[in-house]
């Protein structure tokens, strides 16, 4: 007898969040003395910049009472006050100031998430045992360069995992399928010596806008994808992640062209790429996280994305889970 199993839909699970540089907001959007709430690896966070200007981020709630920091606390110099009982958390998450006793308690602190600030973003370094960065944030040259235009920015949330979102980087038979390409582009997945970036590498040529495309993955939800036109005609799409969740991910990408082609082709470019999410959004917004994907012998790609990804995921168990 055949028993009939439950949906997928119902029973499926998502990986936890792999390790790596994640952004939780634009540089220019965190003023001094600005306090907002933070949705993150599902926490909740308090995001701030002192009086100095230094950003910071933390755990949200108040050890106190429970109050939560990020909505209606306030900077106080080089530290946020809780709303509810004026308590007061240095950037280093320890209570500096109880205003009605003098005495305060050793578990009165709040944990710091390692932030940094480069490429007009902050970033959050995430590791599910809290351990210091394993790898610096990289240089892109092209922000600094005058040949380049000012970035312009798009904000995305998206109903998936940030694994399922990054794996669109090693699937160029969707290109033909998704987003109406005459045919799968020529492509080649690398990984460089130190195992940890990602190249793909696609031959976009018969495309509407004909390019060559390279992206670069740095992890999950972090890439750069560089599109080349022609002599001098380029355009760079910088993307970053903000797992809100197991299921949510809000999706930031900084985009620049280059100047010769701005005024001529520079904005229907960037657009058509921002449109271009339109046609991924419902087949992320109504799948499932395969576990153990049914690759075929044309999926090397994707095979080799499963592969690369799993050095992640922090334990044994959850490597297998992935791949």
């Amino acid at each position: 007898m055949t028993i009939v199993e439950a949906c997928e839909s119902r029973t499926n699970s998502t990986p936890d969040f792999p390790m790596g540089w994640y952004t939780v907001g634009r540089s220019h959007e965190l003023q001094i003395g600005d306090v907002t709430n933070v949705t993150a690896f599902d926490r909740e966070l308090a995001l701030y910049r002192t009086r100095s200007g230094a950003v910071v981020l933390q755990d949200a709630f108040c050890p106190h009472l429970g109050a939560h920091l990020g909505v209606e606390g306030r900077v106080v110099g080089e530290s946020i006050r809780c709303p509810f009982h004026g308590w007061r958390f240095g950037t280093d998450g320890k209570c500096e100031e109880i205003p009605y006793c003098e005495e305060i308690p050793d578990r009165a602190r709040l944990r710091t998430w390692h932030t940094e600030e480069k490429h007009g973003q902050v970033w959050v370094w995430f590791h599910p045992e809290n351990i210091a960065p394993q790898w610096e944030l990289p240089d892109i040259p092209q922000f600094d360069d005058p040949n380049w235009t000012t970035p312009k920015f798009a904000e995305f949330d998206v109903p998936a995992h940030v694994q399922d979102i990054a794996e669109n980087s090693c699937d160029p038979v969707h290109f033909q399928y998704v987003h109406k390409q005459p045919h799968v582009p020529e492509s080649e997945v690398t990984v460089e010596d130190n195992g940890r970036i990602l190249h793909l590498r696609s031959d976009a040529r018969d495309a509407v806008i004909p390019s060559q495309l390279h992206a670069t993955v740095f992890s999950p939800g972090h890439a750069l994808v560089h599109n080349d036109y022609g002599p001098n005609a380029e355009m760079i799409v910088y993307n970053s992640a903000q797992p809100i969740d197991r299921h949510n991910t809000r999706m930031r990408w900084s985009l620049i062209v280059r100047k010769e082609i701005e005024d001529l082709a520079g904005d229907d470019v960037m657009q058509g790429i921002i449109s271009g999410l339109s046609d991924d959004y419902p087949i992320w917004a109504n799948k499932v996280h395969k576990h153990k994907p049914l690759f075929c012998k044309g999926d090397k790609t994707l095979v080799l994305f499963r592969k690369w990804v799993r050095q992640f995921y922090l334990t044994e168990n959850d490597k297998r889970e992935i791949a």
